[in-house]
């Protein structure tokens, strides 16, 4: 049995690495000296976020992949990862639908994901732009922010994760606020 558990990860590794994406990237409910540890140098560092900001500190992390660089931007509250947005490094080649799925799985922590929701509009100019939302039974949310150019089907963007907590607070906060 651990022989196969052993050859299904490297498989799994393999495929990921294939499609441009690391197993070795946060996640959520990781402590900040495991992220440093995976990626070294913090950017754009942030302490003590303040009031209505939910989190106590937020930093980012330069990542390279087979496809490219990504953008790792992660919210620590009370020491360990609440929040996460994935973005290409190179603006002008967003992250893929599928790379996007490529990344919702690794962060499954054992659950599976459940699509909730999916809101796109489109503008006069016919691109098509929107969110699609995700959710795992442990109350774990996740965001695509997409964009198809006009009669194109590729979806492409950023995404974002939230543990529950870290939902929840920025939902109460934004309630407060009148954002919602």
């Amino acid at each position: 049995m651990k022989t196969f558990n052993l050859a299904a990860l490297a498989l799994l590794s393999a495929l990921l690495s294939v499609l441009g994406v690391g197993i070795s990237r946060a996640s959520l409910g990781e402590t900040e000296a495991q992220c440093v540890a995976k990626y070294g140098s913090e950017f754009d560092v942030k302490d003590g976020l303040g009031y209505d900001v939910v989190g106590d500190r937020a930093v980012t992390y330069h990542l390279k992949t087979a496809s490219g660089s990504l953008n790792l931007r992660v919210v620590f509250l009370q020491g360990t990862v609440a929040h996460e947005e994935i973005s290409s490094a190179d603006q002008s080649h967003l992250l893929s639908e599928g790379q996007m799925k490529t990344l919702l799985d690794t962060e499954s922590a054992g659950l599976k994901w459940g699509k909730r929701n999916s809101i796109f509009r489109t503008d006069n100019s016919g691109t098509t732009y929107g969110t699609e939302k995700w959710s795992r039974s442990d109350g774990a949310i996740a965001k695509f922010w997409v964009t198809a150019k006009a009669g194109s089907q590729d979806m492409s963007g950023q995404m974002e994760l939230s543990t529950k907590r870290f939902a929840d607070a920025k939902a109460f906060f934004d309630k407060q606020d009148g954002a919602n």
